[in-house]
């Protein structure tokens, strides 16, 4: 069991069901012809599962000191899990990754998975960066942690449709892409508010140490007003007829991130920043579960 926590298995799952809804619920809702068999398709879902995994190892790697202070209950390397079986573990499942990746790249002649291969093969390289230097530093670490969620997105998606054939259906995933770009860069910005005492006793120079919890709390509430604005827009140009989907991005997406702003604006101890940071998880499930209203477009 402490290995499935080390590679933070509860967002693998998260991982697992968006590749599944993006396959049977956003792909199939816009009738469109897939381009990569469920095989190849598991084999690529499986693919970027073990590269996300093996980034969550070597992140807890290279945190224990960190880890030991801001959460000594939840502290795995040195306790449950010796260094040298993680760092055997980390490099397993990277090349397993990478073979997976090496291979659907030989095997799918489409257009964009020469695209999706080198993402994933310069993913474990960004996230050894993040994990010794990157993490270190203001924004940078959260961003580049950010965006290789939002990638994970746009792989899944695009592998599966022609971009010059279906671009309605690749504006929708890049926009999917996008939001959960900026959901979790929200959420990293919360989880570094949390790690202040931790962070600060390593000399680390996130956000929340350079310029202080109010004004973090701030630019993490203009960043969830940009994300807000964003949808209303989104829903406003492109749904406005589809009451099902107003309904739904309304209540269950756009609502909750109103609610949370306001919460962040009024947060000041490690249990609000928590709590926060689980309802933008919440958030960004419901968000990938609105793929759903596309089969009753």
């Amino acid at each position: 069991m402490h290995i499935f926590n080390l590679i933070r298995w509860k967002n693998l799952l998260i991982l697992i069901f968006s590749a599944i809804l993006i396959r049977f619920a956003l792909v199939t809702g816009f009738e469109t012809r897939v381009q990569m068999d469920f095989v190849h398709y598991s084999f690529l879902v499986f693919s970027i599962l073990c590269i996300a995994a093996g980034g969550n190892i070597i992140n807890d790697f290279f945190d224990i000191t960190t880890d030991s202070i801001n959460k000594p209950n939840k502290l795995l390397i040195d306790k449950f899990i010796t260094r040298q079986s993680a760092l055997q573990l980390y490099f397993v499942i990277n090349v397993l990754g990478l073979g997976l990746a090496f291979y659907l790249l030989l095997t799918n002649p489409f257009e964009q998975i020469g695209l999706i291969f080198y993402i994933i093969l310069c993913s474990p390289l960004a996230l050894i960066a993040y994990s010794i230097w990157l993490k270190r530093l203001a924004v940078i670490g959260n961003v580049l942690v950010s965006l290789l969620v939002g990638l994970s997105i746009f792989c899944l998606g695009t592998a599966l449709i022609n971009e010059d054939q279906n671009p309605v259906v690749f504006f929708t995933i890049v926009v999917y892409a996008f939001l959960a770009f900026l959901l979790n860069l929200s959420r990293e910005l919360i989880k570094d508010i949390e790690d202040i005492q931790g962070d600060n006793f390593c000399k680390m120079k996130t956000l929340p140490i350079l310029i202080g919890k109010k004004r973090t709390n701030y630019i993490i509430f203009g960043l969830l007003t940009f994300i807000i604005l964003v949808l209303l827009s989104i829903v406003l140009s492109y749904f406005l007829n589809l009451n099902v989907v107003i309904f739904y991005v309304f209540t269950l997406v756009i609502l909750p991130l109103i609610l949370i702003s306001k919460k962040v604006l009024e947060a000041t101890s490690e249990k609000d920043y928590k709590k926060i940071s689980f309802h933008l998880k919440l958030v960004f499930l419901t968000g990938i579960c609105s793929m759903l209203t596309f089969l009753i477009l």
